[in-house]
C-alpha cells in the first residue's frame, strides 16, 4: 500500500466531489519507519494548494497491529458529523461522495454502503507472455457487478431486509460508527462491524450507483488468500 497511498491521497482530494469541509485521513501502522514515504506524507500534510481549502492529516498508529485498531484511532481524531471510510488502492468516483449523502438524507439511515469495481483490468495477468490473458480482474469486475447490482438487492429485499457494511466506500453518521469498536482479532473486522451495527438497530442501505475502483489482485495465490480470509471471517462473525 505505501506504493500507492500518495496516488490515492491526490485523487481523492483533486477529484471526488463535495461542496463543504473535507478533511481526508490516512491513518497507518508499519513494524519500521519508512523515511520515504513518511516525509512524502508529512509534506503533503503541510501543504497548503489542495483545492477548496481542503486538508489532508497523517497518523501513525504506533501501537497498532491491524487495520481495526488503526479505524479505531481514527474515530478518535476525526471530529466531524460524518465519515467515508476507503481503502487504500480505493479511487472513488468523482460523484460517488454526492450519491452516498443524498440517500443518507433521504432515506434517513445511519450509513450508506457503496459499490466497488475493478480498476485495473489489464493488470492481472495469467500465463505467460506472449501467450497471458489479464483474466482475473475481469473475472472479479463482473463478480462485483453481478453482486452489487443483483444479489445485494435480492439479499436487501427478502433475506436481511438492510443493506450491510462492506469496509470501503461507506458514508457513516460518525457518532454511530463510533460507538462500536472495530475488532482486531477479527478477520473481516467490516463485517463483524456489520453484525454489531444491524443488531443495535442501526439502519444500513446500499447505493449501488456510488461507485469505488479498486485493484484486484495481481495473481491467482492472492485471489485465494484474500477469498479464503473473507470466508472465514464471514463464518466465524455468523457461527
Amino acid at each position: 500500500e505505501q506504493e500507492i497511498i500518495e496516488e490515492t491521497v491526490g485523487w481523492i482530494m483533486r477529484e471526488v466531489e463535495w461542496p463543504g469541509k473535507l478533511d481526508v485521513f490516512v491513518v497507518y501502522n508499519t513494524p519500521e519507519d519508512l523515511p520515504k514515504i513518511e516525509q512524502s506524507l508529512v509534506d503533503m500534510q503541510a501543504s497548503t494548494s489542495w483545492p477548496e481549502g481542503r486538508a489532508f492529516r497523517v497518523m501513525r498508529v504506533a501501537e497498532s497491529r491491524s487495520k481495526a485498531a488503526n479505524l479505531n484511532a481514527a474515530l478518535k481524531a476525526v471530529g466531524d458529523q460524518y465519515v467515508v471510510i476507503y481503502d487504500a488502492d480505493h479511487h472513488p468516483d468523482r460523484e460517488s461522495l454526492l450519491l452516498l449523502w443524498e440517500k443518507m438524507q433521504r432515506r434517513n439511515v445511519d450509513c450508506v454502503q457503496g459499490s466497488y469495481y475493478m480498476r485495473n483490468l489489464s493488470q492481472n495477468q495469467f500465463g505467460c507472455s506472449p501467450c497471458a490473458f489479464p483474466f482475473i480482474a475481469r473475472i472479479i469486475d463482473a463478480e462485483f457487478f453481478t453482486d452489487w447490482f443483483l444479489m445485494k438487492l435480492v439479499t436487501r429485499t427478502f433475506f436481511l431486509g438492510s443493506g450491510y457494511f462492506s469496509g470501503s466506500n461507506a458514508l457513516w453518521k460518525k457518532d454511530v460508527l463510533a460507538s462500536r469498536e472495530f475488532s482486531v482479532t477479527a478477520q473481516t473486522e467490516d463485517v463483524d462491524m456489520a453484525i454489531q451495527q444491524l443488531l443495535d438497530g442501526r439502519r444500513i442501505e446500499f447505493c449501488a450507483e456510488s461507485r469505488s475502483g479498486e485493484l484486484a489482485p495481481m495473481g491467482l495465490c492472492a485471489c485465494w488468500k484474500q477469498r479464503l480470509r473473507w470466508t472465514i471471517g464471514w463464518d466465524e462473525t455468523s457461527l
